[in-house]
């Protein structure tokens, strides 16, 4: 089993600026990325600042992730479907962030629903990466209570 204190690899895929944060925390502790994957330019400026390989995704993602070794592969703050064949490469697991407490807000815009149906608690979501949406094993969630006048993009 890894601990925070292992020093992995990883490759992580994503088009928001989380993916720079946990990034940053990841480099940070002593792990190491071996590639990132995202078509957002200010990710691939940044993971080229840091010489970190860059993918995009596309038909070819299989391929090249391939040519890495890797032990985690992170999905954090993405909206594709990543098929198996890519997840799949890591030696150790592949992880998703979702925006929300699963399993009762999965798929997309969970802040936007869980104020509509006026929530006075939210969450986020650290889990395996499954076949399906959004149904693999919660690894990590965090409850936290929904303020006064909580819009969804600052409850996200």
């Amino acid at each position: 089993m890894t601990t925070l204190n292992d020093r992995f690899s990883c490759v992580l895929m994503g088009e928001e600026s989380l993916l720079v944060q946990c990034g940053e925390l990841l480099l940070g502790r002593g792990h190491t990325v071996a590639g990132v994957v995202s078509e957002n330019p200010s990710i691939t400026s940044w993971a080229d600042g840091h010489g970190i390989k860059t993918m995009r995704p596309d038909a070819n993602l299989k391929q090249t992730v391939s040519d890495l070794a890797f032990d985690w592969f992170f999905s954090i703050g993405n909206l594709r479907m990543i098929p198996e064949a890519v997840w799949g490469q890591a030696a150790k697991g592949a992880v998703n962030f979702h925006d929300g407490p699963l399993p009762k807000y999965a798929g997309l815009n969970t802040p936007s629903w869980a104020l509509l149906a006026g929530e006075t608690s939210h969450g986020v979501t650290w889990h395996k990466i499954a076949d399906g949406v959004d149904t693999g094993d919660i690894l990590v969630q965090r409850i936290f209570d929904v303020g006064d006048g909580e819009t969804s993009l600052s409850l996200n």
